[in-house]
């Protein structure tokens, strides 16, 4: 039986305020402040977790660190580095440790009565450590004013400079220990600027890795800031929707470094026009995710209620893996469909991960009436249609790996309520459920017009003119159908 989750609550203003900006992308099921390990009486083990799809990111937040600006500010500098930095990486690198080595002795409490709900045991499990310097950006500003007027203040990065060198930089951060993991240290603004630009779990996750790659492979030497190293991300094309870091084409061989202002000349760009207008469409995909990831905590799923955390997890984990193109293009596939349905009309649409190639989404929408003699009853009826779609997709889409079936009421319906399951598309029909498939497509009309189309899964906007053929394979001109989602 599923049961609600409980939270030790954050212990300060600061921690607060972090759990509620990394909550945003990660929701309240992967999002947990204040976790302790069985050490004891139950230590308390990082100021805030993420889980997701087995990678853990490990935050350590010290507040907000005095900053001894009446003294030198090299010696004010050092003093703030040591304090903040260098205690948080500690912490972090400690946490790390205990994972490794006691991954099933993690708790949700201090009373060490209920365990973390994921299993930390899992093969290949990744970890990624973030040190939160709150404080320091009003520091920065004034001294980075002083040396030329009108910088933007953060935080700047010099990874190919020892840790001991960099003590007498001022306001200069680098690879704080070259031979354990990387720990990414960020300032508040540029906390809020990645989990505002990477607001799905898959963003925020691949541009720690494809930073960490960088910096660790010798090629990504320094940057004027947080925000100029997001900009250049973006600017690549990593495949699938996702950015890169790498060096120019050209300079193969060499390394590279990233100036001031690519942020501000990014923000002047088609490209981040586009992207602002898929970012308003993932955020509605967000919160479909939110409103199941918050069911699933409270226990209050409806359907399956007898069934483990870990299995409604992992349900609601396959529409939080989309990145934000995907998530952007699979909402307006919902929410265009959604508007065009008739009241009372039962229909559906598929549309393809952008992302994971593979993957499948059927969104069906099944109508409530007067005939049925409780909302249970519809749910059930609803469930049971979803299954024959599910059968149906299977039998026509035979490429699929993974197909997720999406169940709502039509617009205008009374049901408020939507239902998600997965389904393991590698696994063959049975005769039977072939036959089944055939029945349900020639008499109830399910899926029986829908023919497999192949879209291209990594491509950006403007590689496609806006009187081409879009890339989602709609047969529609580019500024008639994904170009006008990304504007809106």
């Amino acid at each position: 039986m599923l049961k609600p989750i409980q939270k030790e609550p954050s212990v300060n203003e600061s921690e607060r305020i972090l759990a509620a900006v990394v909550s945003n992308t990660f929701f309240s099921l992967w999002c947990y402040p204040s976790l302790f390990r069985s050490v004891g009486k139950g230590k308390e083990f990082a100021d805030l977790t993420i889980y997701f799809n087995n990678t853990l990111v490990i935050f350590s937040d010290k507040g907000h660190v005095s900053f001894q600006e009446h003294n030198d500010v090299q010696l004010a500098w050092s003093r703030w580095y040591r304090a903040a930095v260098r205690e948080s990486a500690k912490q972090l690198h400690g946490a790390e440790s205990f994972i490794r080595n006691h991954p099933d002795k993690l708790f949700l409490n201090s009373k060490l009565e209920d365990p973390f709900p994921f299993d930390l045991t899992n093969p290949g499990l990744k970890i990624h450590l973030i040190a939160v310097a709150g404080g320091i950006g009003q520091h920065a500003q004034r001294f980075f004013d002083s040396v030329g007027p009108g910088s933007s203040g953060t935080l700047v990065y010099h990874y190919e400079v020892p840790e001991k060198s960099l003590l007498e930089k001022p306001f200069i951060i680098g690879d704080i220990d070259p031979g354990k993991t990387f720990v990414h240290v960020l300032d508040e603004s540029g906390l809020k600027l990645l989990f505002e630009e990477l607001c799905t779990p898959e963003d925020f996750i691949h541009y720690l890795e494809t930073k960490e790659r960088a910096i660790r492979s010798g090629i990504f030497l320094s940057s004027a800031g947080e925000e100029e190293t997001l900009a250049t991300y973006l600017q690549e094309d990593g495949g699938y929707g996702f950015g890169d870091l790498r060096v120019p084409a050209g300079y193969e061989g060499h390394c590279f470094r990233i100036p001031e202002w690519e942020w501000k000349h990014y923000r002047q760009t088609v490209d981040y026009a586009l992207r602002h207008g898929q970012k308003k469409n993932a955020k509605l995909w967000n919160e479909i995710i939110a409103r199941f990831a918050d069911a699933i905590t409270d226990a209050c799923v409806g359907e399956a209620s007898d069934r483990p955390f870990i299995t409604h997890s992992n349900a609601i984990q396959i529409l939080a893996s989309e990145n934000l193109y995907s998530s952007s293009f699979l909402a307006s596939a919902l929410f265009e469909k959604f508007d065009l349905v008739p009241k009372g009309i039962r229909s559906a649409r598929t549309a393809p991960s952008t992302t994971k190639p593979g993957r499948l989404y059927v969104f069906v929408f099944f109508p409530w009436d007067d005939s049925y003699a409780s909302y249970q009853e519809y749910r059930e009826a609803r469930t049971d249609c979803m299954q024959l779609y599910a059968h149906v997709a299977m039998y026509k889409f035979q490429k699929a790996t993974e197909i997720l079936i999406f169940g709502a009421d039509t617009k205008g319906g009374q049901a408020e309520s939507e239902t998600i399951f997965a389904i393991d598309a590698t696994v063959s029909l049975t005769s039977e459920e072939r036959e089944r498939a055939q029945q349900a497509m020639k008499t109830l009309k399910i899926l029986d017009h829908v023919s497999e189309r192949v879209i291209q899964t990594s491509f950006t906007d403007r590689d496609v003119g806006r009187n081409d053929l879009c890339p989602c394979g709609s047969k529609k001109k580019h500024k008639k159908c994904c170009m006008i989602s990304s504007m809106q």
